[in-house]
Formats: structure tokens, sequence, C-alpha cells
């Protein structure tokens, strides 16, 4: 298996500057490119192809490798190990901070990305629908919040899907700024975590905050308080223009509000707004005239015009 022939990651494209919108294909390219393995990446892909049904994948000939660890394990045996240079206890203090980030900031991501109803139907729903083919980018985006529900219960204790005010947002928010406080005093000064090295801790951190400091959400506590630590900031804002320089996204344009101010809208947004009610009228019309076919062929006209009257007030 050569990683030189026909090798090709999927990920998500990005957004706000970024590589990737998700954090797990944000990590799969931080392997990729601390480790300078020589990779192609495709953006635009089919989640659906993966076999797992989400990005990241790996695909080399006619195999695929889903989701992160599947990549990783990969990349290690081809001889890109990222922390290969590493001593032993640099190595277990590695895996001891990623489990202690990945407890206290996995909840907090899941939650206020997928969680929370305003920002998932205002921004994160856009995001992936707009990635995602027809018509698989109406329910697929759903997923991540089916997912976000199950996280958030296990490791914060309450369910997204009841009231908000039983939401215990606060909780994850505590916890999190205290992450980053601990994170930031840990970097210091430093490069990289570990000194002049990187490491696959300095990918999961950064993978964490650049997309929740870049990400332009309604609720977001933990932007602000990332960009009090300006270690922090720098560090994000370090790879993303030097490691990622050549495959940051931004969609973002100026536009004129109606009283002459400037306001940012991400063409993706606008064109999902300008384009939904349009991508349902042309969906409906093919599941009508399907029905319509089972219905000549049933004998149940009356019951279908009724449905199809239903759903018609349901989507306009």
């Amino acid at each position: 298996m050569e990683m030189q022939l026909g090798a090709m990651l999927h990920v998500y494209k990005g957004e706000y500057g970024l590589p990737s919108i998700d954090f797990e294909c944000l990590r799969a390219l931080c392997l990729l490119r601390f480790t300078r393995c020589p990779m192609d990446v495709q953006t635009s892909s089919n989640p659906l192809r993966s076999g797992a049904g989400k990005l990241p994948y790996l695909q080399i000939g006619n195999q695929k490798f889903a989701g992160y660890r599947q990549i990783k394990r990969v990349l290690d045996l081809e001889g890109y190990p990222i922390d290969a240079h590493l001593s032993t206890k640099q190595k277990h203090l590695s895996t001891a901070y990623a489990n202690w980030v990945f407890n206290n900031l996995h909840a907090y991501y899941h939650y206020f990305l997928f969680g929370e109803p305003n920002n998932f139907d205002t921004t994160t729903r856009g995001l992936y629908a707009k990635r995602t083919p027809f018509p698989f980018n109406f329910y697929y985006p759903s997923s991540y919040q089916r997912e976000a529900c199950d996280v958030v219960q296990v490791m914060a204790g309450f369910d997204v899907n009841d009231k908000l005010d039983k939401h215990e947002g606060d909780y994850l928010v505590v916890n999190a700024k205290k992450v980053v406080n601990l994170l930031s005093r840990k970097l210091g000064r430093k490069v990289w975590f570990f000194g002049d090295t990187y490491s696959e801790f300095d990918a999961i951190v950064y993978s964490y905050l650049a997309i929740i400091f870049k990400i332009t959400l309604p609720n977001n506590p933990l932007q602000n308080h990332i960009k009090g630590c300006q270690n922090l900031v720098n560090f994000i804002n370090r790879i993303t223009k030097d490691i990622f320089r050549n495959e940051g996204y931004s969609s973002v344009k100026l536009t004129k509000t109606p009283s002459g101010t400037e306001a940012s809208l991400t063409a993706s947004e606008r064109n999902f707004l300008d384009s939904e009610l349009n991508t349902k009228i042309v969906a409906g019309v093919g599941a009508v005239l399907a029905m319509g076919a089972f219905a000549a062929w049933r004998g149940i006209y009356n019951q279908f015009w009724f449905n199809v009257f239903v759903w018609l007030q349901t989507i306009l």
C-alpha cells in the first residue's frame, strides 16, 4: 500500500478561513500536514460513500478507512506516526492530556454546534447541508444533532430534546473555560505544547479551539473567553495561516444592510436561504408525481389528494 499512489483523504470543506468545518475532519487533516504525508485531499465528498455514513474517510484504491482512528492507524503503519519524535513520558502525557480535553470540551462542542436549537437552525445545519449532495442534505445534518443528543446526555447529564430552560449549558461553559485557562498556562510561550515539536495533542486542541473560536454562532460563550488567551489565539492563527495556508476557505462577503452598515453573510448561508424553498418545490413535484402514479394504480384518489393538500400546508 503506497501512500503516494492514489491515496485520497475525503473531508468536509472549510469555512471561516479553516480547512474544514468539522472536528474529526480537521484533526485528520492535522495528521497529514503535521507529518507531511504526501496525500491528496478531496473536499467535495459524499459522506454516504465512506461506508460509515460520515466524513472523514481515507481511500486507497478500493479500500476505505472511515473515521479518525482508522486513518491514524493507516498513517502509523505507513511510516507517518504523529508522535514518533516524542519521548515515552511525553507520549503518556499527550494521551492523558488528550483524554482530559476530550472529557471537558467534547460535550461543549457537540452541544453548542448541534444541540443548542438556535445555533443549529441558523448556522450549523446550513454549513453541513451545503456540503452534502441533494437530496441527502435535507436530513443528513440531523444525524449530527442526534449524535450530539447522545454525547450530551452521557457526558453532561441532560437531554437536548427537553425544553431550553432545562439545558445545563452553564455547566458545560464553566468546565470549558477551565480547560481553556489550563491550556493557556500549559502552552505558555511555547510554539507547541511539548516545546519545539508537534504532537497529536496539538492537533486535538487546535481542532476543537479553531472551530469554536472561528465559527459564527448566535450563542457561543467560549469564543470570547478564547479571545482573552492571546497565546491560544496565536496558536490557532499560526497553524491556520502557516500549515493550512493553501487549504483555508472562507465564503464571507461584506454586504450592505438597509441602514447602510456592512454585515457579513456567507455565500453558503445566502444560497441556502435563497434556494431552500425552490428545492423543496422541485423535490415535492417529484414526490407528488410518484404518489399520483401509486394512487392511480391502487385507485385511492380521494385519500391521495387529501394527503397532498396536508403536505403542501407543511412546506409553504
